[in-house]
């Protein structure tokens, strides 16, 4: 055995004891414990409902013998027994306690797969569950295969159909740096990689060689191009792969590329080659800032929140800066709601709340009461519409590429249509307007039209 080290006084052992016992009741506190549900079946429980079940008993009898003095008997009947109620319950008690416990959403109910698991483990008498080490190497091993397997028949096709490789970056929900490809075509797309460059530079470089590895995998001679967004480094990256395979052709976006069409026209930058358009367009940005500034009021006050529940039926969007058009869905929204926020405006529980800043509460409520910020939205909405709708439409897994040309030529007519509308101008007349969003709407078309569009639109049978 161990001994006790004579050079240890007994007020140190005393102490060491101590912390060895405070350490042991520690790991006892935080072992999982079963946490026991009410169920009507409680006689036939296990060891770990015992306890709960004398109380529970003791509490229906107490509830039995003050009920007039009724009696009535507990024993189940022929017909609980032939279809073993009890067991039932007990049961389902115990996969809602897996939910309960584990935090499980309710969505999980509706994979198939759950309810044929338990339909398959009913037919095996004494099967028990595969459990942690099982799910996260064995099993997980044996289910990639299979899944490797279900996706040959897309394999397949990219010989004959050919194949486009689409990669982008993300960040993950612990906010890692990921880059993935996905290679897509006419039978459906299908993740080829995701890695993560935590630590690393995401240079062109970097980009290029990540997706030509995915080039290798696929094979050169079955993608026909290579889709990233528009940002320095991905052009840059499409440049090399497209120098190093001549048959490979390097496209940006389209719905990225609408995107920052729609954020140079609504939050234009003052620079000297952009002065035109930023005197047409800066009065966008206010009427976008505005809306924010009641939208953060309204979510940041417990109150003002409740009020605002109490008037409408929509809840105010939370939209990341990084989606498509955030801007634009914002203020959509702020549209449908207009009547609910002048309703909640104008009823005598916003003044008379005087706990939060007073100041920005009369701020909010004379902005949401003035029509012309009402007009402004309406106008940004309408002639952004068309393009909004061309984003839905690219956004898709739907094959688009023959149809870009004619939608960019319908999209920027209805614009100019929705822009002369608003201006009373005929079509031959000049809008200094409509030519800051002609010129923005323009450049970006140039930098991201290649000569695959306009070989996919020619071959379209529609012309």
């Amino acid at each position: 055995g161990v001994a006790v080290c004579n050079k240890v006084t007994p007020h140190a052992f005393t102490q060491m004891s101590k912390l060895v016992r405070e350490c042991k009741e520690r790991l006892m506190n935080a072992a999982p414990r079963q946490v026991p549900l009410p169920s009507s079946g409680q006689q036939g429980g296990s060891s770990a409902t015992s306890s709960y079940g004398m109380s529970y008993h003791a509490y229906t009898q107490a509830q039995t013998a003050s009920d007039g003095g009724k009696k009535r008997k507990t024993a189940a009947g022929s017909v609980e027994k032939a279809f073993q109620n009890s067991a039932r319950e007990q049961c389902n008690s115990e996969v809602a306690r897996m939910y309960y416990t584990g935090g499980l959403s309710f969505n999980l109910a509706r994979n198939p797969h759950y309810r044929n698991s338990y339909i398959r483990a009913s037919t095996l008498p004494g099967y028990i569950p595969p459990g942690y080490n099982a799910l996260r190497t064995t099993l997980l091993a044996k289910e990639k295969k299979i899944i490797e397997h279900h996706l040959e028949p897309i394999k397949i096709t990219w010989k004959d159909k050919g194949v486009s490789l689409c990669s982008d970056g993300w960040s993950d929900a612990q906010r890692r740096p990921l880059i993935n490809v996905i290679a897509t075509c006419e039978s459906g797309p299908m993740m080829l990689r995701a890695i993560n460059y935590d630590g690393e530079f995401k240079d062109h470089a970097l980009i290029a060689d990540l997706i030509i590895d995915s080039i290798k995998e696929v094979g050169w001679e079955n993608v026909v191009q290579v889709l990233t967004d528009n940002a320095p480094v991905c052009s840059k990256a499409g440049a090399l792969i497209a120098s190093k395979y001549s048959t490979i052709f390097w496209t940006p976006c389209v719905v990225h590329t609408l995107n920052l069409a729609v954020k140079n026209i609504c939050t234009p930058s003052l620079v000297a080659s952009n002065a035109d358009v930023f005197d047409a367009c800066c009065w966008i940005q206010p009427v976008s800032e505005d809306v924010m500034f009641i939208k953060n009021f309204i979510m940041n006050h417990g109150m003002r929140l409740v009020m605002f529940n109490d008037h409408c039926n929509l809840k105010l969007l939370s939209v990341s800066p990084t989606r498509f058009a955030s801007t634009l869905i914002m203020l959509k929204r702020f549209r449908q709601i207009k009547n609910g926020l002048q309703q909640m405006v104008i009823s005598p529980k916003w003044d008379d709340y005087k706990e939060d800043d007073v100041r920005k509460a009369a701020s909010v409520k004379e902005k949401l009461l003035d029509e012309l910020l009402w007009d402004d939205i309406d106008y940004i909405i309408s002639f952004t519409e068309p393009i909004y709708e061309m984003i839905r439409r690219a956004d898709t897994d739907r094959p688009s590429l023959h149809l870009v040309y004619e939608w960019w030529d319908s999209m920027i007519e209805q614009v100019k249509k929705a822009i002369y509308r608003k201006e009373r101008k005929q079509p031959h007349q000049e809008s200094t307007f409509w030519d800051a969003v002609y010129k923005v709407l323009m450049a970006r078309w140039s930098k991201s039209n290649t000569s695959l569009n306009c070989l996919a639109h020619s071959l379209n049978p529609k012309y």
